[in-house]
């Protein structure tokens, strides 16, 4: 691979990690109107209108859904991202854009351990980083509320699921066609946010409707735009190198929450945050060496 494609993924990729930390500002305030449910639903019907507007305009597909191998394949990704949203978006009613970006953020270190199960190995450094992150986690845990232990909580495991996902994508964006490939997942977590709306919360069109300008951001530039970019850059990217770039969508979670909500990080949090971005960091060092 040339450098030239290498800078090239490498600045797809930061831009996704900026679009995802500046859409945690928006996450959060949407839900001032309506549910974490029903603003996931809102978020992927929108992701999913854009991207098959963007779909016809390129490429003009003529079938928009079939039930092939690789659309199967894309539905279990989608299911796969509809719970890492639902679980982060849930999060987000308790803790901060800042909180929560880190916490997302600690998925790195959870794609070498998973990608154990395709066929990777697990260097020593995955280790060292693991460590640094649960250090981050204790001083990041330090909170006198229940409520913002839960969203954390939430948070983290969203990580979790974040991290398969890469995984999944890295494998699927060799063999599925782009816009097929995001379009099916935002589909299928559109159809299962609206079946759990009614069983979790009420259809509340007129917040939805208050929503609408962070719905826009989320939906189209976090959704559509930016799993797009993702998918295009780990295209030529390892996958293990790319979760180092998307994984500063923390430091801009972080920003973003004090720039835009006045959110502000106790020596204690900002001490925790730092053990866990090392700790990210630190696991792939010798993925980075090596490349």
């Amino acid at each position: 691979m040339s450098i030239k494609l290498d800078l090239r993924a490498d600045a797809i990729l930061l831009l996704t990690a900026f679009i995802w930390g500046l859409a945690f500002v928006f996450q959060r305030s949407g839900m001032d109107h309506v549910g974490p449910v029903l603003f996931s639903f809102g978020r992927f019907t929108l992701g999913a209108m854009t991207i098959l507007l963007i779909w016809y305009w390129r490429e003009r597909p003529k079938a928009v859904f079939t039930l092939s191998r690789t659309n199967k394949q894309a539905a279990l990704l989608g299911l796969v991202l509809a719970l890492g949203m639902l679980l982060q978006q849930a999060g987000l009613v308790y803790t901060t854009a800042g909180r929560a970006g880190f916490l997302t953020g600690i998925y790195i270190v959870f794609v070498p351990i998973l990608g154990v199960f395709f066929d990777a190995k697990t260097a020593w450094s995955t280790w060292i980083g693991i460590l640094l992150a649960v250090i981050g986690l204790y001083f990041l845990s330090q909170v006198q509320t229940a409520e913002l232990f839960t969203g954390d909580l939430l948070v983290l495991l969203s990580a979790v699921v974040f991290a398969f996902h890469l995984l999944m994508t890295k494998r699927l964006s060799q063999q599925v066609p782009l816009f097929q490939l995001i379009f099916v997942q935002l589909i299928v977590g559109a159809v299962l946010s609206a079946l759990l709306v009614p069983l979790v919360e009420s259809w509340n069109w007129q917040g939805l409707v208050d929503a609408s300008g962070d719905l826009l951001f989320v939906g189209v530039m976090a959704s559509a735009v930016a799993f797009s970019l993702m998918a295009t850059g780990l295209r030529t990217a390892p996958a293990s190198h790319g979760a180092i770039i998307l994984s500063f969508e923390a430091v801009f979670a972080a920003f973003c929450g004090w720039w835009l909500l006045d959110e502000y990080l106790s020596p204690p949090e900002l001490l925790g945050c730092g053990f866990i971005l090392a700790g990210a960091l630190i696991s792939q060092f010798r993925v980075l060496h090596d490349r």
